[in-house]
């Protein structure tokens, strides 16, 4: 068994890799899994209880928007694909996503349907784990810098490639990009 299997990296490999298409080379997957075995050492992506493994999906789907979010500040490249269609792949209880929502406060009196409430809660878990993954991605790679090196280098064609010192320039996207992982994943 693979490390990414021991992870659980298989129960959401398929959902991730319609995710995680923003470069032809693949690197922002290969960053997915990577990421997603340091959540599971952190034991931010178990499967059991079914409150904790709708938690770990939804951890799926915020990594997806970081990744999203760093590729249109670094490299003007950002999906934007809707939250709905980020998640639709991964089977979410949505009792549990209420109570995960509930929990990560947010405003949802003015919804005008179940989609509208449902992109709601997305939204309102999605951003409350950022400082958690954050963290834990901060703690994995030894610094921010080092994780901002390493979400700047998946744009490689090669994995593993050592990057050109390119992501340390300081041009308006570099800097911006930077900060945006130096804030936690959040912009301004």
């Amino acid at each position: 068994m693979s490390k990414s299997d021991e992870a659980g990296w298989e129960r959401v490999q398929d959902a991730a890799a319609r995710m995680f298409r923003v470069w032809v080379g693949g690197g922002e997957l290969a960053w997915a899994e990577e990421a997603w075995g340091h959540l599971y050492n952190a034991g931010l992506a178990n499967e059991d209880p079914i409150l904790e493994d709708t938690a770990a999906k939804l951890r799926l789907v915020t990594l997806a928007r970081i990744y999203q979010e760093f590729s249109g500040l670094a490299w003007d490249e950002n999906p934007e694909t809707p939250l709905e269609y980020l998640a639709e792949d991964l089977d979410i209880d949505d009792v549990a996503l209420g109570i995960l929502a509930a929990s990560a406060g947010g405003e949802y009196k003015d919804a005008s349907d179940d989609n509208e409430l449902r992109e709601l809660a997305l939204t309102a878990v999605t951003n409350q784990q950022r400082r958690e993954i954050f963290e834990c991605l901060k703690a994995a790679h030894g610094s921010e810098v080092h994780l901002y090196a390493r979400l700047f280098n998946t744009h490689k064609q090669v994995p593993g490639e050592d990057g050109d010192g390119e992501e340390l320039e300081p041009t308006f996207r570099n800097c911006a990009a930077y900060e945006y992982v130096r804030g936690g994943f959040r912009h301004g």
